[in-house]
């Protein structure tokens, strides 16, 4: 009957049957909103593991949380055993340097602030104590597996060069990052002896080479000037290359494998359980190991780079410098003390800006300070009392030997000789080569050298096993596919870009790289790799097309037709004869 109730489940006249009115329409109908889109056409696959993605059928799903995991199981396992701890303790050292900073200068000024930026630091020592024991752990691992692969008084020659052959490898990436970072510096201080020779040469055609000229109270002729901006221009050309050319690269190597060599025998001389010991808890011992040595060649370059570049401003860093470790042995109730250096930073600080300072109100100063300094270290500890009056005497010495660059020397002569808009494209040239030797330094002296130390430890070959063990993921996820298409499919989409992109952060580690550079270059190399194997995969599709006894395995079998009825269908499809037999 026509009232009478139906099933419409398989009705192709359900639409009609329904008598949808309009206004029921719209009432009915599940409004479609640009979210409810977004949600459909990207599912929350970030959150899935591959267990659970499979269920989904969802190829996109599936690929993105497999490289979800190769990234999470390779990355985890290098950041947590390598790169991570080492970073994150040196931000903490910054932080810490920063918050050391704001707390002595709350005790030349502001008092209140101290006690805040007390707890601050703190909080700060106990994570970083917690972050140099990974440190130790992760040495100690590095070291038993490279004593593993040496074997028992180094009689595993097979894994023994194996592991040499990487770590030479790994060293050989940042000796050239050390190696390329001096030759770009190298190319910026002949650019500036060019520089230096055009300008000499043309401020001679000029003319007026006798008339008289004062740069800094000294009065000589402009052909004199000339002459001094010649010898500068030299002596700044010769200290560059005999300081930090190949030749002095090649000596400085030498004298950091030397010392770094020295931390191998300090290991093997410890007992069995000094890893129980409270410096694993404290410090970072390799690092603590080489520390005396690493300072002193630091020590040693940055005396050089001054004699190239060092002007006012350099030294109120230094002085400052003094003055907070001074400030650090100091209680809030060494007020008078603690005045007396707030004015003596102030005096500088007035230097460093180009205000002039009177020497003899300086040395009333220091020694009104001096005097100050030894009442408040009376009844303090041997190590405050040692910390003042060496970093007294630093500032004493600072002040008194105080001499400015070459490069500063040929600033003040360009200044007086060239307009205002040349010679600020003199000076700017001069300070991009001064800020590229002093990231080149940088590169030698504390990237490089901790390189080192990790790989004397051994750290190279535990670095490769963290994308082994992402290999190992991806083909353990990749045996759970249904078939050779879509394990292919799926590593060429997703897997391989994801290793790559850890392996890229892995190189850039080995190369000296900032970790944010290393990311980014990592996250670069996973979208490049992931674009080539989306390109393979389709050609894959286009040319091997999908194998038919998989496919056809995978579709329901037909129903099963009774013995006594054979169903024959003729044109049109809609009408049927069936055939008794």
């Amino acid at each position: 009957m026509i009232n009478s109730p139906t099933e419409l489940h398989n009705n192709p006249f359900d639409m009609v049957s329904n008598h949808i009115s309009e206004n029921t329409y719209w009432l009915n109908e599940k409004k479609i909103t640009k979210s409810s889109i977004l949600k459909l056409n990207l599912p929350d696959t970030l959150i899935l593991t591959p267990e659970k993605a499979r269920k989904t059928n969802n190829a996109k799903a599936i690929g993105l949380s497999i490289a979800g995991a190769v990234v999470v199981i390779a990355g985890g396992i290098f950041e947590l055993f390598s790169g991570g701890p080492k970073g994150l303790s040196k931000w903490f050292q910054k932080l810490r340097g920063s918050y050391e900073r704001k707390l002595q200068q709350s005790k030349l000024g502001d008092i209140r602030k101290s006690g805040h930026y007390e707890y601050i630091l703190g909080e700060i020592d106990k994570l970083q104590h917690k972050i140099e024991a990974i440190n130790n752990f992760t040495t100690i691992k590095d070291y038993a597996f490279k004593k593993l692969m040496y074997g028992p008084k180094n009689n595993f020659k097979v894994t023994k060069k194996i592991h040499e052959k990487i770590t030479k490898i790994f060293e050989n990436f940042g000796l050239k990052t050390v190696k390329g970072s001096y030759k770009k510096t190298s190319k910026q201080f002949d650019a500036l002896e060019d520089l230096n020779k055009g300008l000499i040469a043309r401020l001679r055609t000029n003319g007026k080479i006798d008339e008289p000229l004062t740069i800094n109270d000294v009065t000589q002729t402009k052909g004199k000037w000339l002459k001094d901006l010649q010898k500068y221009g030299k002596d700044i050309s010769q200290t560059y290359q005999d300081n930090f050319g190949t030749t002095a690269q090649e000596s400085r190597y030498l004298e950091i494998k030397k010392f770094i060599g020295k931390l191998e025998k300090s290991f093997d001389g410890k007992n069995s359980t000094w890893f129980l010991s409270k410096d694993m808890f404290n410090k970072f011992i390799a690092e603590a190991a080489i520390a005396p040595e690493k300072t002193a060649m630091q020590n040693k370059i940055k005396t050089i780079k001054h004699s190239l570049s060092y002007n006012p401003k350099n030294l109120y860093t230094d002085i400052d410098n003094c003055i907070m470790k001074i400030s650090s042995a100091l209680g809030s109730g060494d007020k008078d003390s603690l005045m007396k250096l707030n004015r003596t930073r102030e005096m500088f600080k007035q230097l460093s800006q180009g205000k002039p300072v009177n020497d003899k109100i300086m040395e009333d100063l220091y020694n009104d300070l001096n005097t100050s300094l030894l009442k408040s270290a009376h009844g303090k500890s041997p190590e405050s009392l040692d910390l003042i009056t060496r970093n007294l005497g630093d500032m004493q010495s600072l002040y008194m030997n105080y001499k400015q660059g070459k490069i500063q020397d040929v600033l003040n002569i360009y200044e007086k000789l060239l307009p205002k808009d040349e010679y600020a494209k003199v000076a700017k040239a001069y300070s991009k080569a001064v800020q590229s030797l002093e990231k080149s330094i940088k590169l030698e002296t504390e990237d490089f050298v901790s390189k080192s130390r990790d790989l004397t430890m051994g750290s190279a070959p535990t670095d490769i096993l963290s994308i082994l063990t992402g290999f190992g993921a991806l083909g353990y996820y990749l045996t759970k596919a249904d078939d050779n298409k879509e394990r292919m499919s799926i590593a060429l989409k997703y897997g391989f870009p994801a290793l790559a992109g850890v392996g890229v952060s892995l190189y850039g580690n080995a190369r000296l790289f900032a970790g944010t550079k290393s990311m980014i270059l990592g996250a670069i190399s996973t979208l490049v790799i992931g674009k080539i194997g989306d390109m393979a995969n389709n050609m894959l599709n286009k040319y091997y097309p999908a194998d038919s006894s998989n496919s056809s395995a995978k579709q329901p079998p037909p129903p099963k037709q009774h013995k006594y009825i054979k169903k024959t269908i003729t044109k049109p499809p809609y009408f049927s004869t069936m055939v008794i037999k």
